[in-house]
């Protein structure tokens, strides 16, 4: 009986010290998780004082206890960049970026075999085409990453443009021809001809009843989708168009060269020439309430316009690359820049701030698109792929 009874007290005071203790364990990070998080909570504070150089020791820290850890290497990064290390700040840059494949934040669309040139999300977002020098337009699916239809056409494509509608698709070509297409079968529908050089450019209006292309040849052809004739042909820039796009209103026209200049699309009208400068203006885009237009330029700037005023609201600059390829988020809150780097700059926009550098590719950007609930950005470079980045709405990955 005795030996039954201590037998019965061990396992009562086995059992009330597991309860006990249990809580307690299960609410414990590992001693080397808990330790990385000290050493970057201790690097955030150092930063926030100025003490640059303390605060990367305390994020090498935390790295090698875990280098799995994506917005160290990132914070990381952007440090050194600071302090004009770029070479070991990309080197962090590009771990947060593989670290971001392997966990499906950044997916690559591969298929194309020459540069892709241009890149558009279908409306409701579960669709994303890419256009490219080879001749095809590639449809993938956006959940899996799967190529759903690819249209061959017989001419480089510079440009591409999806209707609101989701039913048409333009592809502005290298042989000076807009061809129409149906975007969901890819049936040909019409060439749209009267450029003498290729369209690098096309915007369909937000009614899709026009289609816009700008060329090298310096000008801007309107068409009627209908009727597939040309009804306005806007010229003035003195060089080759490289960006055009109708406002969400569909009441006015953007086309860049050396200039930015802001038309009536009904009447063909000059509106407001927003600047002139000596370098190309190689992108621009609305933003979704239609208040402010984007552009990108070969002077390695991006800058954000006030479409009434004609201001200059923001300015942001990438350092030492020409800016290629510009998207706005639809909340206004990101701006994303891509160009000669062959990375991703992206900012906040009311801040002023850079929130995260992507060197996603190997060669040029051309090409950047939000998607339509802006949690995923899609790219299209010259080293013949596109990527899918999801993000947040703060600029970080989700």
């Amino acid at each position: 009986m005795a030996k039954n009874l201590v037998a019965a007290v061990a396992l009562t005071a086995l059992l009330a010290f597991f309860i006990a203790s249990a809580p307690c364990t299960l609410s414990q990070a590992p001693p080397e998780t808990a330790s990385a998080e000290a050493h970057r909570a201790r690097a955030a504070e150092l930063e926030k004082k100025g003490a640059i150089d303390a605060a990367i020791d305390e994020y090498i820290a935390a790295l090698e206890i875990d280098p799995t850890a994506i917005n160290v290497h990132h914070h990381l990064g952007k440090l050194l960049e600071k302090q004009g290390e770029r070479e070991d700040a990309f080197d962090e840059y590009k771990a947060a970026a593989e670290l971001m494949e392997k966990s499906g934040q950044l997916r690559t669309l591969a298929g194309h075999t020459q540069p892709v040139r241009a890149v558009a999300f279908t409306m409701n977002g579960a669709t994303v085409a890419t256009a490219s020098d080879d001749g095809t337009v590639k449809f993938w699916d956006v959940p899996t990453g799967a190529l759903k239809l690819t249209l061959t056409l017989n001419a480089q494509i510079k440009a591409l443009a999806l209707s609101a509608d989701g039913n048409l698709l333009a592809a502005g070509c290298g042989d000076g021809i807009v061809r129409l297409a149906g975007a969901g079968t890819g049936i040909p529908i019409a060439d749209l001809k009267g450029h003498t050089k290729p369209v690098v450019t096309v915007a369909f209006a937000p009614d899709a009843k026009t289609v816009a292309g700008g060329s090298k040849d310096g000008s801007v052809i309107l068409w009627d989708v209908a009727s597939q004739q040309a009804r306005l042909k806007l010229e003035g820039h003195l060089f080759g168009v490289a960006a055009v796009a109708f406002s969400p209103e569909g009441n006015t026209l953007a086309s860049s060269s050396f200039d930015v200049r802001l038309w009536d699309p009904q009447t063909g009208e000059l509106q407001r020439t927003l600047t002139r400068q000596s370098t190309t203006i190689t992108a621009l885009t609305f933003s979704r309430d239609g208040k402010w237009l984007v552009t990108g330029s070969e002077d390695k700037t991006a800058k954000i316009w006030d479409v009434k005023t004609g201001e200059v609201k923001h300015t942001f600059a990438s350092r030492d690359f020409p800016i290629s390829a510009v998207a706005i988020s639809p909340d206004n809150r990101l701006l994303a820049t891509g160009g000669w780097e062959n990375t991703v700059r992206l900012y906040d926009i009311q801040a002023g701030e850079l929130v995260w550098t992507l060197p996603a590719h190997t060669a040029m950007i051309g090409a950047l698109a939000f998607s339509p609930d802006g949690r995923l950005l899609a790219t299209a470079s010259n080293d013949t792929t596109a990527k899918l980045w999801a993000i947040s709405t703060s600029g970080n990955p989700l």
